[in-house]
């Protein structure tokens, strides 16, 4: 039987795949959250700046990203690991997967 997928999970899962998206066409392959809560809201993703911060926290667990801050602000950089998954090279549980 078909059991439905929590709209919560999507949208938390597009948001950390369209960042690690975002970071890999990046310059210096790094943003910071409000940057990339900009970005996200361009692309018909609505997201706080709680929720992008919280997506960077997680991503930066997973190795996907490093982090730092710089003047308060965190800012995410990808990883090699990170960049795979941005371009569908490999999948990580919690990430969306891109089309194809």
């Amino acid at each position: 039987m078909f059991k439905a997928w929590p709209m919560e999970s999507v949208e938390t899962e597009f948001r950390r795949l369209k960042i690690l998206q975002y970071l890999a066409t990046a310059t210096g392959y790094e943003a910071a959250a409000s940057i990339l809560r900009m970005q996200c809201c361009r692309i018909g993703v609505p997201t706080t700046l709680d929720q992008v911060v919280a997506a960077m926290g997680w991503l930066a667990e997973q190795d996907l990203t490093t982090s730092r801050t710089y003047n308060n602000e965190p800012i995410s950089r990808i990883t090699a690991k990170g960049r795979e998954v941005a371009l569908g090279s490999s999948s990580y549980p919690g990430v969306m997967r891109p089309d194809p």
